[in-house]
């Protein structure tokens, strides 16, 4: 065989050698049994950190659900909700009492009440022998209760809504102020009322701000009482608000791990703590254990995905443990939104340095779960680790599309101990022989394409000395 021809032979087994290799399919590393313990049509796989550890692509790219069989079971990726915020008004009645007008040229505004201290509490009666009132009040004086008979956990209030019976249409311009003793008055600010009839309905403005911390007496001058509407009743608008969780985050301990060496010695750092979470992890809170005793140690939060990467800074704190006649106060937890699979604990030098052995780190992380139809042959398994597998997972919108009214009636499971899968260790074990080979057989196509061109060279040289000869 002439040195080219080997050449192109040699080149032609490369190929087919390394088109064989790709074209088999690549097996996942771990496996864990699902155990279903509530059926659905759909079911919900929470995900453990051991199944993050255990992934080799971004995204959980290489998650598979599978079925008895070993055929593939349709499921998707199922975010955590962000947390619900919840606003609720309650509206609890307040007394009004019509303003009588001022008397010309006095500074004081008579006022058909009176205060009657009992106990703790104050009570509000009418003035004895006050005068009914004629003609159109000059305003209103509106008592929102007294507040220590308010629940502790109950917000003050932040607006009045009024009632009214006429006019259809008006606005009526206002200033507020407030009191706690219907003696000495503050401004508390001035808006306007108003009622517009139209052809969808009447448009109407019946709420009057209040200060943040009002006091319980609000008195509400009309600035002009022939245009204001005739009140029937009001009542204190109360706003509460809170935060629901909707899918708790995981809470996890790791403890320091020895110092890796650092490529880059820009990027060394002197008495920091390090930690390896095992996984690349959402992050979304960290606290820092200190050890017993008064400690307080100003620290800087880095992190990154991989060991190459440099570190990044995510927050400073201080964080601290404070022992005080018997009482313990610690810092709060600090709160992050990261991703990172590697943390580093950077202590202020001023403050002196931490002890690895003692100070571990809590975190709370927020996971993703697998949902997946139960149609197939159970019992389920969920597979992971492969770093050249596909994305298995379909969108969750085609897997469930009415997934707010799904919800309620999702299965629920629980992953079982992981294993490795011995095929996928010998297929791994042979891809790294074929790698190896693969790089042999290159090298020899490459030696055999310069010999093949330098005879080919020789033969042309030698062709063109003949002739002359």
């Amino acid at each position: 065989m002439r040195p080219r021809e080997f050449a192109l032979a040699l080149a032609g087994a490369a190929l087919a050698f390394v088109a064989a290799a790709a074209d088999e399919e690549p097996l996942l590393r771990h496996r864990a049994d699902i155990v279903v313990e509530r059926p659905g049509a759909f079911v919900q796989l929470p995900l453990p950190v051991a199944a993050y550890a255990r992934t080799q692509q971004p995204g959980l790219a290489d998650l598979r659900v599978v079925d008895a069989r070993g055929a593939n079971v349709p499921f998707a990726l199922l975010a955590p909700r962000p947390d619900e915020e919840l606003r609720r008004e309650r509206l609890r009645e307040a007394a009004l009492y019509p303003l009588p007008p001022r008397p010309p040229g006095s500074t004081a505004w008579p006022l058909p009440l009176e205060l009657t201290v009992e106990g703790e509490r104050i009570r509000v009666t009418r003035r004895p022998g006050a005068p009914a009132l004629a003609g159109v009040p000059a305003g209103w004086v509106i008592d929102l209760g007294d507040p220590a008979a308010r629940p502790a956990d109950e917000p003050a209030p932040q607006a009045l809504e009024l009632q009214w019976s006429g006019p259809a249409e008006f606005s009526a311009a206002y200033r507020l102020e407030q009191s706690a003793d219907l003696r000495s008055w503050q401004p508390a600010g001035a808006g306007q009322l108003l009622a517009l009839a139209a052809p969808g309905g009447a448009l109407t403005q019946p709420r009057v701000p209040l200060p943040a911390a009002p006091a319980r007496f609000q008195r509400l001058v009309w600035s002009d009482p022939a245009a204001a509407p005739a009140l029937s009743g009001a009542h204190s608008v109360r706003v509460e608000q809170r935060s629901r969780v909707l899918d708790e985050p995981v809470e996890i301990e790791v403890a320091a791990s020895p110092e890796p060496p650092a490529p880059d010695s820009k990027q060394a750092a002197p008495g920091a703590l390090h930690y390896d979470l095992g996984a690349v992890l959402p992050l979304v809170q960290l606290e820092l254990q200190l050890p017993a005793g008064t400690q307080v140690a100003p620290v800087h939060v880095q992190a990154r995905e991989r060991s190459d990467q440099p570190w990044q800074g995510l927050a400073g704190a201080v964080a601290y443990r404070i022992e005080r006649d018997g009482v313990l106060s610690r810092s709060p937890p600090l709160a992050l939104q990261a991703r990172a699979r590697y943390l580093r604990i950077v202590p202020d030098p001023r403050a002196g340095t931490l002890d690895p052995a003692r100070v571990p780190i809590r975190l709370r992380v927020q996971l993703s779960s697998v949902l997946f139809a139960a149609q197939g042959e159970p019992p389920y398994a969920l597979l992971a680790g492969s770093a050249q597998v596909r994305p298995g997972a379909l969108p969750l919108a085609t897997l469930v599309p009415a997934l707010d009214d799904e919800r309620a009636r999702f299965g629920r499971a629980r992953l079982g101990d992981w294993q490795e899968s011995e095929a996928a260790l010998r297929q791994a074990e042979a891809g790294e022989r074929r790698e190896a080979l693969r790089r042999w057989l290159l090298w020899a196509v490459l030696l055999a394409g310069v010999g093949g061109l330098g005879w080919m060279v020789w033969r042309l040289a030698r062709g063109a000395a003949k002739p002359a000869q």
